[in-house]
């Protein structure tokens, strides 16, 4: 079993194993006024030079763009020009490529853009050490304040052996995720219904479609993608920490391409939920404080019983075994499944092939549910 290392889906991943390192992005902090009409400028600049990026897409050397600086063509052409589906821009985005620290350079008290300022400072207290180079910075106008993004490579905590496995369940209906801990009983359901949020923005954009109010829809659009995250930030969070204070490793369902085929098609196209995001979140999290991320086959974990293992068709949110009698919220038994899998492959890979004992967690009644509401989340990411 190699699940035990967090699983690298794509060599742009957030985690790197080489480096044991891990990208933390998208930290924002307001430009200093005496450089906004420097910015000013390059924005007027810029939006002349993007609309002739994608009239005409062979342009796409930065001999082409002489009004702007080289690093700032090359990285317009590589984010605008090169999206085919892009037809025009509307809020402009000035990216700068670190190039491994050529052109960001990290300097007592912040860093330098000389490209753009010279050798003038735009201070940073970075939340975390930097390990290299600033991989990149953004600059965007929000109202009448400008902001720079940032992201960089800093260490990650190395892996603890975990005590136990917290199942962690994604629902398109229900609950945004159901963690379960196989050893100790305990269920946790975070975050408010997924599916009823994005009903609410769903029926709110039809109606404004019908009234072809395309600002409002823009507006909206950016409503929900800004919520979404806000939550997927605080459930991640919550379920990292609990990860962390109980010494146990995350176990993930490998969903793959399961939203592209069969029932489960609909039920994702329903909850218009970022499922993905929320996993990303999650292994950037857990890689920060040395959590193990673990990912386990999802067949039948909503089917099986918790208890004695024997397969039954749950009636909506409900589940009941016709073997045992045992009777549970579907999601907390899907969830207890995912976490005895997790721990069962991973006593079969340390070479102790005793099975996970059941009954898992005692009777239900002894079991403690917790519905955390995002109140008590907090803010943190």
């Amino acid at each position: 079993m190699q699940t035990v290392i967090p699983k690298l889906r794509d060599e742009d991943n957030v985690v790197s194993q080489e480096k044991l390192t891990t990208a933390l992005i998208f930290f924002k902090i307001a430009v200093p006024q005496s450089l906004t009409s420097i910015l000013e400028d390059l924005l007027i600049k810029s939006k002349i030079c993007v609309d002739r990026m994608l009239e005409d897409r062979t342009l796409s050397s930065s001999k082409h763009y002489k009004e702007i600086p080289c690093v700032l063509s090359k990285a317009l052409v590589k984010k605008y020009q090169r999206n085919k589906k892009l037809k025009s821009v509307k809020s402009l985005v000035l990216p700068v490529c670190g190039d491994k620290g050529k052109q960001v350079k990290i300097v007592e008290g912040g860093v330098r853009v000389p490209a753009f300022f010279k050798k003038t400072i735009i201070p940073i207290v970075f939340p975390k050490p930097i390990i290299g180079f600033i991989r990149q910075v953004e600059f965007f106008k929000r109202g009448k304040i400008w902001f720079m993004s940032y992201c960089y490579n800093t260490l990650v905590e190395d892996e603890y052996t975990p005590k136990s496995f917290l199942g962690v369940d994604r629902n398109s209906v229900g609950n945004v995720a159901t963690i379960a801990d196989v050893k100790t009983g305990e269920v946790l359901k975070l975050g408010p219904c997924a599916a009823s949020i994005t009903k609410n923005f769903r029926n709110r954009r039809s109606n404004l479609q019908r009234k072809g109010a395309k600002n409002a829809l823009t507006k909206l659009r950016r409503n929900q993608l800004n919520r979404t995250k806000d939550i997927n930030h605080k459930v991640s969070r919550a379920v990292v920490d609990y990860a962390k204070e109980h010494r146990s490793a995350i176990a993930l369902e490998d969903l793959g391409k399961i939203s592209k085929k069969g029932k489960a098609k609909k039920y994702v196209q329903k909850s218009q939920w970022s499922f993905f995001q929320l996993e990303t979140f999650i292994k950037y999290k857990a890689a920060l404080l040395g959590v193990p991320v673990v990912y386990i086959n999802p067949a039948f974990t909503s089917q099986v019983c918790s208890r004695c293992g024997s397969i039954n068709r749950p009636n909506g949110k409900h589940y009941k075994c016709s073997e045992c009698g045992h009777f549970d919220h579907r999601d907390a038994n899907a969830a207890f499944n995912i976490s005895a899998k997790a721990c069962l492959l991973y006593e079969q890979a340390e070479g102790n092939q005793k099975p996970i004992a059941r009954p898992i967690g005692g009777t239900l009644n002894q079991r403690t549910k917790k519905v955390v509401q995002l109140k008590s989340l907090g803010g943190a990411r």
